[in-house]
């Protein structure tokens, strides 16, 4: 499910920036349903498994919603298709390609080259060959 999981955060061991961005929405939004509701999804997945909490890029995706919602600019409907066409995971792609140019910059400034992961250490995981011979059979 988008939005719930971590690797390694969990119910015991909190994103502390889970945290802070319900803290914001709550004081500042003048309405929470979407965020509330994805609360209450993660006290259900979390009774099942402790790290299927509500992440960080679930609680940005919700919050957006939240604030689409309580501007009165959008109606339901524009809000809808902003959802419809992956508006939300342009958001999330922005992230990390911030984090990206942040580790560029501090490659630079400490005059260490890009890092790569020795090539032992990488694993691919490929389709398997019949199925995929398989599968153009049936197109």
């Amino acid at each position: 499910m988008p939005g719930i999981g971590h690797r390694i955060k969990s119910v015991q061991n909190p994103d502390v920036r889970v945290r802070l961005l319900n803290e914001w929405a709550f004081k500042t939004l003048p309405g929470n349903d979407v965020l509330e509701y994805a609360l209450e999804v993660e006290k259900i997945t979390t009774s099942r498994k402790n790290n299927l909490i509500l992440n960080v890029d679930g609680c940005v995706g919700v919050i957006f919603v939240d604030i689409f919602r309580s501007t009165g600019i959008y109606t339901d409907e524009e809000i809808d298709d902003i959802i419809d066409i992956g508006t939300l995971n342009g958001i999330f792609v922005l992230g990390r390609t911030i984090g990206m140019i942040g580790h560029y910059l501090d490659q630079k400034r400490l005059h260490t080259g890009l890092y790569r992961q020795p090539f032992d250490e990488v694993f691919y995981m490929l389709p398997d060959h019949e199925e995929v011979l398989k599968h153009r059979e049936e197109k």
